[in-house]
């Protein structure tokens, strides 16, 4: 049950030791502040960024979210669209990359956070 709670807080991209608090300060669907970072967590004081530099390790989760998003829809459009030209990889691959960039960011830092923070 511990671990459903985890899990669960994981996906509300909520603090690792208390899960209440915020990690955001806002919604991933506000396009133009969703990597607003909150510094420590609302209610427990848990500070995120353990040392200068802490989320540049989630760059690597980000890229590898990516590049397996690429390879799936890029499979999915050659299987659908039996082999079409290059343009329509372009016109389906690339925007849905494009609209999911705050979920991948927020998602690549809670999981950096989950995995390597000390808490």
């Amino acid at each position: 049950m511990k671990e459903k709670a985890r899990f669960i807080a994981l996906l509300e991209a909520k603090c690792p030791r208390c899960k209440q608090g915020s990690i955001f300060k806002h919604s991933a669907f506000n396009y133009f502040k969703y990597y607003d970072t909150n510094t420590n967590c609302p209610s427990c004081d848990l500070r995120f960024e353990k040392e200068p530099g802490f989320f540049t390790g989630a760059m690597y989760i980000s890229y590898m979210f990516n590049v397996a998003m690429i390879i799936m829809l890029g499979l999915t459009v050659f299987f659908v669209g039996h082999n079409p030209d290059l343009w329509v990889y372009y016109t389906t691959v690339f925007p849905i990359i494009l609209l999911t960039v705050p979920f991948v960011f927020r998602y690549s830092r809670v999981l950096m956070l989950y995995l390597f923070g000390d808490f």
